[in-house]
């Protein structure tokens, strides 16, 4: 019995499967985190996108929204509601472009395991004011 007890052979071993667990948990849960910011930064970019091309007069209301979803990750790219408001449509001289994105944090991640404890919603606004149309 004695000889048992100071064996130690197998105890990292165990240890290790104690911990691997948590570990793991713990990985995933950055993973997840990081694609959560990801998203966000690239609804932030895509909003951004989408005012401007409409502000400066590119493109109509639905071609800068479609541009805007070519920008978001193809994860998130189906899920997500764009909205693109003014503010005096008639005057372009004080017409202000606002688009907003908003979308379940749960859509843009494949692992949903801090969504699940916590339901966020994403949501990336961006505004713009109007500039003249170019006249030559």
């Amino acid at each position: 019995m004695r000889a048992l007890q100071r064996d130690r052979a197998g105890s990292a071993v165990s240890e290790f499967a104690l911990i691997l667990p948590l570990l793991s948990t713990f990985v995933l849960g950055i993973i997840e985190f990081g694609t959560i910011v990801y998203s966000y930064s690239a609804m932030q970019f895509a909003a951004t996108a989408a005012a401007r091309q409409f502000a400066v007069n590119v493109s109509d209301e639905a071609a800068s929204l479609a541009a805007a979803r070519a920008v978001l990750p193809g994860w998130a790219r189906d899920d997500v509601s764009l909205t693109m408001t003014q503010s005096n449509a008639g005057d372009v001289t004080r017409n202000r472009v606002s688009v907003r994105l908003t979308v379940a944090a749960a859509q843009t991640t494949p692992m949903a395991m801090i969504t699940r404890v916590v339901p966020l919603t994403l949501t990336a606004e961006a505004s713009v004011k109007q500039e003249l149309p170019y006249v030559d």
